[in-house]
């Protein structure tokens, strides 16, 4: 009887190590498979931390597509980010953002003005250079843009991006962009009919209306922000979050940044499939063909480092030319703007 017990109670000991052993195993593999790399650091997360319901806005243009291909190519869900994608007009998407309604969109240089009249939006990253033009017909006899003196240009919006980087431009050619030159603002699809009619001579805004005025109608290039100087290494694009976001939730902030600069990186590595991603998808209209080239045009080098300089070039020219206000502190306006959620990415 008493060989029996302590039989029973040898068995009960073993039972309760292997229990223990087993449970350490299992906590050690978990942990594991939980690590992941993100950026330039690596975290271990939770296989349940999820940040939730996500809103992105997008405009609809080709050069949105780390937008796109971060929801589809699985880096928002990987980030933990439950995403929706809503299309929207530059005005609404710009309202959306700053309200909360939106919580992220590909943002550009024209928004600091905005931003320092209060719009509440801060930018954390550089996406990409490129994807706006100055163009003009093969036979207006305008070559360059110093030939600009006396013309009127068409623009989407007169503040907006093209408008902006142009009047750069002008400047510097010792052009007076208020009184050597005429604006006038159309929706893109328009601008054609505009030099036509005799009411522009020469207009500047997004791809793809440049690009394929050059390559379907033969018209001259006179200014790639992708290529010519002083802006070939400048952003034009810029991921914009929400302000409340980057104060209240800056993980969430640096998930959704980290998604689009991946995003942005894909797409430099495969333009053509980014472009049959936007047209399966219905994101974008256009030449399938025409798309990719756009892309792979365009320089992929998404980062926060050279973002932090970017806008800080943006804003001494903004103000240089009168867009921003003449008492604005240009440091205080930077520390408006920019929104550190991320220390760099892939080093950059």
């Amino acid at each position: 009887m008493k060989l029996r017990g302590w039989q029973k109670l040898l068995s009960a000991v073993v039972s309760v190590v292997l229990l223990i052993s087993l449970t350490l195993g299992l906590s050690g593999c978990s942990t594991t498979k939980n690590t992941e790399t993100t950026g330039t650091s690596t975290t271990t997360q939770s296989s349940q931390v999820s940040f939730g319901k996500t809103v992105i806005a997008y405009a609809g243009g080709t050069c949105e597509a780390p937008v796109f291909a971060a929801y589809q190519e699985g880096f928002f869900a990987k980030e933990g980010l439950d995403v929706q994608l809503v299309q929207m007009d530059f005005d609404e998407l710009k309202t959306g953002l700053a309200t909360g309604k939106v919580d992220a969109a590909q943002a550009n240089f024209a928004w600091f003005k905005p931003i320092e009249q209060g719009m509440d939006v801060k930018l954390t990253a550089g996406i990409h250079t490129g994807c706006i033009k100055a163009v003009a017909p093969a036979n207006s006899g305008i070559k360059t843009i110093a030939d600009l003196k006396g013309k009127t240009i068409g623009v989407d919006a007169i503040g907006g991006g093209p408008m902006i980087a142009l009047s750069i431009a002008l400047r510097a050619v010792g052009l007076d962009p208020q009184k050597d030159v005429q604006w006038r603002a159309y929706p893109g699809p328009q601008l054609d009919q505009a030099i036509a009619n005799g009411e522009i001579q020469a207009y500047m805004t997004w791809d793809p209306f440049p690009t394929m005025d050059v390559m379907n109608n033969n018209y001259t290039t006179l200014l790639d922000i992708g290529k010519d100087d002083p802006f070939a290494n400048e952003y034009c694009c810029f991921v914009g979050v929400n302000g409340d976001l980057v104060k209240n939730n800056p993980a969430k902030a640096a998930a959704i940044t980290r998604a689009i600069l991946e995003g942005a990186t894909w797409v430099g590595q495969n333009p053509q499939q980014a472009a049959q991603l936007e047209s399966d998808n219905n994101y974008v209209s256009g030449d399938i063909a025409m798309n990719a080239a756009m892309l792979a045009s365009y320089t992929w080098n998404p980062g926060v480092l050279q973002a932090e300089n970017n806008i800080k070039w943006y804003i001494s020219e903004l103000k240089a030319q009168g867009i921003l206000d003449a008492s604005t502190n240009e440091d205080t306006l930077y520390n408006t703007i920019f929104g550190q959620v991320i220390l760099d990415y892939n080093g950059k």
